[in-house]
């Protein structure tokens, strides 16, 4: 889970979300989606992604950006307290996705944050046939202190035997995605549930780091660690990249979901 960060901050990744917000803020009632791809197809489908204070500086920003460019082409709107899109159940009619990115790190409070009735609107969203994308924080949320696509919370990978971050520090970890190896970015990532999993990237120690489930008819798709980080993410925790852009590697598990 990403650090919370003041958006007040003068970090490049809070810097970055600022830049961000006029091109994704002016969605009225009936007017055209927020952000829309150049090389987009007829039916681009809408994303909601969430902003708010369940979400860390600049990690909105960066997802609704990754959804919006091709191959995807999404059309991309955010959903939060401060946002056109309020959070309520009926913002999700009409969606295909709903996408809950970084955050902080407490789960509990996180959940909180969110109406009741917004926590029902998303689980029967999804058991009715939409898609949800979590991340980090997102993929925590999925559990039951959050969404409650599973049973059961859903735990850390850090403090598991063998893994290499011992504490919440932003680092760089050796990701699977299918069968490329990829350094990926990483803060208190989520150790995914194994039952029902469908799986698109695993830790070192064999964890599953990346998965696809099914809940009622509709999909859930959960990455703990942030193959959606861009170059400034490394640079403000002074981390080196050095196989570059991971975000192409995710994109099987999100086409999947939207399938």
């Amino acid at each position: 889970m990403c650090t919370f960060e003041s958006p007040a901050g003068r970090s490049r990744r809070s810097v970055l979300a600022g830049l961000l917000t006029v091109p994704f803020a002016g969605l009225a009632n009936g007017c055209a989606p927020i952000s829309r791809n150049d090389d987009e197809t007829p039916d681009a489908r809408i994303a909601l992604v969430y902003r708010g204070p369940a979400g860390c500086a600049g990690c909105s920003e960066t997802l609704a950006e990754r959804l919006s460019q091709s191959p995807l082409g999404m059309d991309v709107a955010f959903i939060g307290p401060h946002e056109e899109f309020p959070l309520k159940s009926s913002a999700l009619s009409g969606v295909a996705l709903y996408a809950q990115p970084g955050g902080g790190d407490d789960i509990r409070a996180a959940a909180q944050s969110f109406p009741a009735d917004f926590i029902r609107g998303v689980s029967d969203f999804v058991a009715t046939g939409g898609s949800y994308l979590g991340i980090c924080m997102g993929a925590y949320l999925a559990g039951s202190e959050g969404f409650g696509f599973f049973s059961e919370s859903v735990e850390g990978e850090v403090g598991v035997p063998d893994f290499p971050v011992k504490d919440s520090t932003d680092d760089v970890v050796a990701i699977t995605w299918g069968d490329t190896l990829r350094w990926t970015y990483f803060q208190e990532g989520a150790r995914l549930p194994v039952g029902g999993a469908e799986a698109y990237a695993h830790y070192e120690t064999g964890d599953l780091a990346a998965a696809c489930y099914r809940f009622g008819d509709g999909s859930v798709g959960l990455i703990g660690p942030h193959p959606e980080a861009d170059a400034t993410w490394f640079e403000d925790a002074d981390l080196f990249d050095q196989d570059g852009d991971d975000w192409r590697y995710a994109l099987p598990l999100v086409k999947r979901i939207l399938s």
